[in-house]
C-alpha cells in the first residue's frame, strides 16, 4: 500500500480561513443584535398600540362630554343630581327636541366603567324612560374611583355642592370625566350654564 499525500497549496497571504471558534462567535454577535432589534420592535408596536388605544378613548369621551355640555346648555331645569347622575328637563323648540319636551339622565356606570345617557321621550309622562345606553367607556380614575364627578353652582357662582338640596336654585353644572386605559389617565371638563338661567 501506498500512501499518496496531494501536495497542500500555500494559503495566499491575506486570505485565511474561518475557524470553527470565530464563526460561533459571529453567530452569536448577530443573535445578539437581532434579538435587540427585534425586543426594539415590540416595545415600539405596543407602545403605538397603547398610544392609539388611548388615543381612541380619549375621542370618545370627549364626544360623550360635549354631548352633555350641549344637551345641558338648552336644559330648561335640573330635575334630579347627584354627585354621578344627573337629570335635565330639555324644552321642546331646540335643537334637540324639536316637537315635545324630554328629561335626559347622564350617569356613571360603575359596575362598566361608561357613562350613560338615558332618553324618558315624554319628561316623566305615562311611557317609560329608555334604556341607559353607553357614550363613553373605561371612564374611571387611575385608583378605580368613579370617572364621572358633576358640581352644581347657582346664577351667582357659588357652588352648591355635588348633590344640591335645591334643585331650582341650579344654573350652572361644572362636568368631569376622567378615562384611563393601561395606568395613563386623562380628565376632561366642562361647564354649561343652563337656559334662561
Amino acid at each position: 500500500m501506498t500512501n499518496r499525500r496531494f501536495p497542500s497549496t500555500p494559503t495566499p497571504p491575506g486570505e485565511r480561513g474561518v475557524t470553527v471558534l470565530e464563526l460561533v462567535i459571529a453567530m452569536a454577535l448577530l443573535a445578539l443584535v437581532v434579538g435587540s432589534v427585534y425586543g426594539m420592535i415590540a416595545t415600539g408596536a405596543r407602545s403605538a398600540r397603547v398610544t392609539n388605544d388611548l388615543v381612541q378613548t380619549q375621542a370618545q369621551v370627549r364626544a360623550a362630554l360635549d354631548n352633555l355640555v350641549d344637551e345641558s346648555r338648552w336644559a330648561q331645569a335640573v330635575t334630579a343630581a347627584s354627585a354621578t347622575s344627573v337629570t335635565l328637563l330639555i324644552p321642546q323648540a331646540t335643537p334637540f327636541a324639536a316637537g315635545s319636551p324630554y328629561t335626559v339622565t347622564f350617569a356613571y356606570d360603575a359596575a362598566n366603567r361608561t357613562l350613560t345617557r338615558q332618553v324618558d321621550i315624554d319628561a316623566s309622562g305615562p311611557l317609560p324612560p329608555g334604556a341607559a345606553q353607553p357614550v363613553a367607556y373605561r371612564v374611571v380614575t387611575s385608583t378605580g374611583g368613579d370617572g364621572l364627578a358633576l358640581e352644581y353652582f347657582d346664577a351667582a357662582g357659588t357652588s352648591l355642592g355635588s348633590t344640591p338640596a335645591d334643585l331650582a336654585a341650579i344654573a350652572r353644572v361644572r362636568i368631569t370625566v376622567t378615562t384611563t386605559w393601561d395606568n395613563f389617565s386623562r380628565t376632561f371638563a366642562g361647564d354649561a350654564a343652563l337656559r334662561a338661567r
